[in-house]
């Protein structure tokens, strides 16, 4: 679904866990590699009535076609959905973040101008162990996160200047081919690699 980027924490008020990060194909299917071994489902921003949230896996890369995702660990409570009732997605089901056991993934994709722009992860992890709770998460949602914030510091590079980081694939793009690394803003600044 090419739904566009629907924010799920407003640009710049990141008050959950948050990695920034630019990746080509090849640094997605290393993280999907990582996400596969979590058991994650993957859901659209939008949920159609009756969709089946495949499995995050490298296979599942080739046919995302949106910008953002709701990444879900089913096995540790319900993905909460509500109704859309009003405006374009009306008959929708969007997903209510706060009970929902999810991590928002914001993909790193080129502009039309041929700039890598820059993804999110992000999660509200206030922790609980009640997954009936309607606020805070359960603990292994945090070692999710923290699994993947291990991976992508072990195997990306930082940026400068500090604050996304960078795959491999797109850390070589930038050094032989010039791609332009750019925040995900309007009239982002351009972004370089750390030493």
């Amino acid at each position: 679904m090419g739904l566009g980027r629907r924010a799920a924490c407003p640009a710049g008020d990141d008050v959950g866990a948050t990695l920034h990060y630019f990746t080509l194909t090849d640094d997605e299917l290393a993280l999907f590699r990582v996400l596969a071994g979590q058991g994650l489902t993957v859901y659209p921003e939008v949920v159609p009535p009756g969709y089946r949230a495949p499995p995050a896996t490298p296979e599942l890369v080739p046919a995302l076609e949106g910008s953002a995702y709701y990444l879900a660990a089913e096995r540790l409570g319900p993905v909460v959905v509500h109704p859309v009732k009003k405006g374009p997605d009306r008959g929708m089901l969007a997903i209510e973040e706060v009970p929902s056991p999810v991590l928002h993934y914001e993909r790193s994709l080129c502009s039309d101008a041929g700039e890598l722009v820059a993804g999110r992860l992000w999660a509200e992890l206030d922790v609980t162990d009640d997954p009936s709770a309607r606020s805070g998460k359960h603990r292994g949602l945090h070692s999710i996160f923290e699994e993947i914030r291990v991976f992508v510091r072990r195997t990306f590079r930082r940026s400068d200047p500090k604050g996304w980081w960078v795959g491999p694939a797109a850390a070589r793009a930038f050094r032989s081919e010039g791609l332009v690394l750019r925040e995900a803003k309007h009239k982002g600044r351009a972004v370089g690699l750390g030493r």
